[in-house]
């Protein structure tokens, strides 16, 4: 069966001398793999920057339900990046969205406003040219509400000034166990939850305020979904936002 959608390129692994597997999060398939010949041939029709890290695009597929490995008939940009490639911030920051999302989603059956919140977000990173130091913590605490466990917003500076990791919430007393935030991370945490994409990169934090919600969250997340396991791309992006 052929079917049109849109893909994200989520990872590659070579096959063979000449061909890939990509892992592609399609929009009316959920998560596919493809094996995509001929790609790292000279005058290959498909192109290996195709298939670089959060690639958006437009496609033709072979569908057989029971298949752990589907083909390509066409593949061409839906979006053509204007910077992710070449700024070596975005491009760890891309590099990290991959590895979370290859950890995360494993779903073979469509989730259009998941893919919808993926293409925008990817869209807006690439074209925006000022701030996108918060931009990981967004993205993870945007990403968590699809996938099922997103903090709730009850913060409060004199009541709730606590978060649990493992309820997601906010609360009063210092919980009985290690998986907590206190003041005053938690209340920076609290102003990245309520905010969305545009609104976050205006919340004031340090680069060490940084550094200490992005392992929160990253901990949050290996509280919350199953084996989410190391994420090794972390020590880079610390690195590069420096």
């Amino acid at each position: 069966m052929l079917i049109p959608t849109r893909g994200i390129v989520i990872n590659t692994v070579k096959y063979g001398d000449t061909s890939l597997i990509a892992r592609i999060y399609t929009e009316k398939l959920g998560m596919q793999s493809y094996i995509i010949n001929g790609v790292r041939k000279g005058k290959a029709r498909t192109q290996a920057a195709m298939l670089q890290p959060l690639s958006l695009l437009e496609m033709v597929v072979y569908h057989r339900n029971q298949k752990n490995i589907q083909r390509t008939k066409e593949i061409k940009f839906a979006y053509t990046f204007q910077s992710i490639p070449f700024k070596i911030t975005k491009s760890t920051v891309a590099l990290f969205m991959t590895e979370v999302l290859h950890k995360t989603i494993k779903e073979e059956e469509a989730n259009v406003p998941l893919f919808e919140f993926l293409f925008h977000n990817i869209q807006w990173l690439d074209q925006e040219s000022t701030k996108v130091r918060n931009f990981p913590l967004s993205f993870l605490l945007q990403l968590s509400q699809w996938l099922g466990f997103r903090p709730q917003a009850n913060f409060h500076q004199r009541k709730n000034t606590y978060f649990d990791m493992r309820e997601g919430c906010f609360c009063r007393e210092r919980p009985p166990h290690s998986f907590f935030v206190d003041m005053p991370l938690s209340r920076k945490l609290a102003l990245l939850i309520e905010a969305d994409v545009v609104s976050s990169q205006e919340v004031a934090t340090s680069r060490l305020e940084r550094e200490e919600l992005l392992q929160v969250l990253l901990n949050y997340y290996r509280l919350h979904s199953e084996n989410f396991k190391e994420i090794k791309s972390i020590a880079i992006l610390k690195e590069v936002f420096e």
